[in-house]
């Protein structure tokens, strides 16, 4: 990943974890007239995001090519695997 990549990937979880504390913290941004918007920007930021990890995914090298598919389906499947992802490969240079 090149720090552009690295620096979204920062800012769409930042964003994705301020959403979910803010819904919790303050009771104004469950009506309807903000969260919608605020929801549609973290839906567009994770676009962005599932983008860069996917194709982070497919350039990598794995050792066993089941590893590669076995990323790609908890990526896929459960969205806070991609913390993990990025902490354990995404951060670090491909070989």
């Amino acid at each position: 990943m090149n720090i552009f990549e690295k620096t979204y990937s920062l800012l769409a979880v930042a964003y994705a974890l301020a959403l979910v504390a803010g819904i919790i913290l303050f009771p104004e941004l469950r009506q309807l007239h903000r969260l919608l918007p605020a929801s549609l920007i973290g839906f567009a930021l994770n676009i962005g995001l599932m983008f860069i990890v996917l194709r982070d995914i497919f350039l990598r090298h794995f050792s066993d090519q089941s590893a590669k598919f076995l990323w790609l389906g908890m990526v896929l499947i459960i969205w806070p695997s991609i913390i993990y992802y990025l902490v354990r490969h995404g951060f670090k240079p491909r070989s």
